[in-house]
């Protein structure tokens, strides 16, 4: 976030980068404007890299995830205080804390559920159920 702001800020003055640029991307509208979609997301992200650490596949690919959910999001945040957006900042800012709070939430109910159905299966099938994940995860 510190990086994106630093950018902005050097850039408006030099030209690169103009004063209204967060008026004129309607692409973006999706990070300052949480949807429904945006909780989707995080949540989807949440699982996956929940059901990674479970299978014991913790791969790159769930980074990726999770990036593509906050990245935006923070970086958004930044530049668009440098630019004195206060509105648009805190509407990313939220979505920022909608996507962790996604995350976060779903991961912890993917691994109460684990441990309640593997808890439940004779242990030949939850290291059967284990052995699964980590073939889906290949």
């Amino acid at each position: 976030m510190g990086l994106a702001a630093l950018t902005a800020w050097l850039s408006v003055p030099l030209g690169l980068f103009p004063a209204d640029a967060l008026d004129t991307g309607p692409a973006v509208e999706f990070i300052y404007h949480p949807g429904p979609y945006s909780l989707i997301v995080a949540v989807l992200a949440g699982t996956a890299g929940m059901l990674s650490v479970i299978s014991r596949r913790s791969a790159a690919l769930i980074g990726v995830f999770i990036s593509v959910t906050t990245v935006p999001a923070a970086g958004f945040v930044a530049v668009a205080l440098v630019l004195g957006e206060f509105q648009k900042a805190a509407g990313s800012a939220f979505q920022l804390l909608l996507n962790l709070v996604g995350i976060v939430v779903s991961a912890v109910a993917v691994l109460l559920f684990y441990r309640v159905v593997s808890k439940r299966l004779p242990e030949a099938t939850a290291l059967q159920l284990r052995g699964q994940l980590r073939r889906i995860h290949s």
